[in-house]
């Protein structure tokens, strides 16, 4: 602001004090007076008040004098702030900010009016603002479901902003009301899950038939969906487009089985042939591998966290242990009845095998034999067995519909332990779990009736009750997946979808 500018501001501003003074002389002192002794605080003397009509001008901008004075204080610190501090917060503002490593001057000049268009299977978009900017429109879209990498954020901090910092984290942790976040906890809420329904996981094609499995890349926002027709499509995980990223095609081969590998670079399709194959997945090349010994088909198999080994289920109770890299049959396990479930520890060196009976095996890959067996309880007829992320939690299912949880050291120690919680919410046979990343929800489900899916939080081992809803559709559901850091599950159907979940308590995909 020039100084010919602010020596006209002053100049009206001391015309108007100079107005307002001569009114409130004008007035005369006696209806003050008359106006105080008419005022009674007391309720018991209501019926000494009067009405008194109050000017406009004072029931807008209040007392002249506080009017004045504010509008004095706010008028000079407009005058007192000088260009070269507004060049100077311009700077700081500049230096704080990281600079992009290439910028394109287009994508400030296009708004969303310009690319969102109303059509028949979107309707009216009532609730897009079309003069915002398209490139902001995304960056707010991108935040809500990933947070800021790392490497983008601004690193240099002086020492006194630590430490301010540092003082201000610790007065949030004391005084809950001033931090939202720290008022509403960190901790999952046990009876109601924060959910939505997004759009189908394998929306751009429907072309997998019905779906045998689904799998989230472990390190890009990526899923693999295969189906009986031996299609296998990867797409992108955002919850709006989903579009195809890549495709494959395997003839007169139904894809049963299919896992990626925790390095994320190759991926694993069994059926019921005596071959299966091996997709590398940045050189986008299959490998057909004939399988060794006596092992007849890859229905059923799962691969090792430290991505080593291969471990597929036999014929009559026969569990068969390969080399992921070399294909070679290292052993041959052998149990009482049939294998239905298999399950890795976290260290790769134990196979837990739910079998056709009532017993869980425990096998050992360093000694080649069955170190431990339990019995499951109440369990007649064996469907499957998972074991949680944090190596605490055992979760059978079984035929009868019951799901028990088990806590891990204790099943070690004993023939015959008692489960901590049994769950018995869904009435046919449990073929599917699943634990979440953080070992704190544990997904259920049955492919004999529709919409048989449930999600039990931990550790206050309650169902909640609100998942699915009514009115969602998720079908005979054969295969379920949690993306890595569960913001996203997805479930395989017998039908051409594949229902996509928002878990809104988490953040990171």
């Amino acid at each position: 602001m020039s100084s010919d500018e602010s020596s006209d501001g002053q100049e009206e501003l001391r015309d108007l004090m100079a107005l307002y003074g001569q009114k409130e002389d004008q007035k005369p002192a006696g209806i003050r007076e008359n106006k105080r002794e008419r005022y009674v605080p007391k309720a018991s003397q209501a019926e000494h008040l009067n009405y008194v009509e109050v000017p406009m001008e004072k029931v807008i901008f209040g007392d002249r004098q506080r009017f004045l004075s504010n509008l004095a204080r706010s008028v000079g610190k407009k005058w007192n702030h000088s260009e070269d501090e507004e060049e100077e917060d311009k700077q700081d503002r500049a230096a704080n900010k990281r600079k992009p490593a290439w910028s394109d001057s287009d994508d400030e000049d296009l708004q969303v009016g310009d690319v969102k268009k109303a059509t028949k299977h979107t309707g009216p978009l009532n609730h897009l603002r079309k003069d915002k900017s398209y490139k902001e429109y995304l960056t707010a879209r991108f935040q809500r479901t990933q947070n800021q990498p790392k490497w983008a954020e601004k690193r240099v901090k002086n020492r006194d902003d630590d430490e301010d910092s540092s003082s201000d984290e610790e007065l949030l942790k004391t005084v809950g009301f001033i931090d939202h976040k720290a008022k509403k906890g960190r901790d999952l809420l046990p009876k109601k899950l924060n959910f939505k329904r997004v759009r189908d996981l394998n929306r751009a094609t429907y072309s997998e038939g019905v779906a045998r499995s689904v799998q989230f890349h472990p390190t890009s926002t990526a899923a693999l969906v295969a189906g009986e027709n031996g299609n296998a499509n990867i797409y992108t995980v955002d919850g709006q487009k989903n579009e195809k990223l890549h495709s494959m095609r395997f003839k007169k081969y139904p894809l049963v089985c299919t896992r990626i590998a925790p390095c994320g670079t190759k991926a694993y399709f069994g059926s019921i042939r005596r071959y299966y194959y091996s997709y590398d997945l940045l050189e986008a090349k299959e490998t057909k591998l004939m399988l060794p010994g006596v092992l007849q088909t890859m229905h059923s198999f799962e691969v090792s966290p430290c991505g080593k080994f291969i471990v597929a289920a036999g014929k009559f109770g026969a569990i068969h242990l390969l080399t992921a890299n070399t294909n070679e049959l290292l052993h041959s396990f052998k149990q009482e009845g049939g294998v239905r479930g298999l399950c890795w520890t976290g260290d790769s060196k134990r196979i837990l095998v739910s079998g056709a009976s009532s017993n869980v095996s425990v096998l050992s890959v360093r000694q080649n034999l069955i170190e431990h067996t339990f019995l499951d309880d109440g369990c007649i007829y064996g469907q499957v067995v998972r074991l949680a992320p944090n190596q605490r939690l055992l979760a059978t299912g079984s035929n009868e519909g019951v799901v028990n949880v088990y806590d891990y050291q204790n099943v070690l120690a004993s023939k015959a332990p008692q489960p901590e919680k049994r769950f018995m919410n869904l009435r046919t046979g449990i073929t599917e779990l699943q634990f979440n990343h953080s070992s704190e929800v544990l997904a259920m489900s049955s492919h004999e009736a529709p919409n048989s899916v449930k999600l039990a939080h931990f550790p206050s081992a309650t169902v909640y009750a609100n998942f699915p809803e009514q009115h969602d559709s998720v079908g005979h559901v054969t295969a379920m997946a949690f993306s890595p850091h569960s913001s996203f599950l997805a479930f395989a159907t017998n039908s051409k979808t594949v229902p996509l979940f928002r878990l809104k308590y988490f953040r990171n995909y």
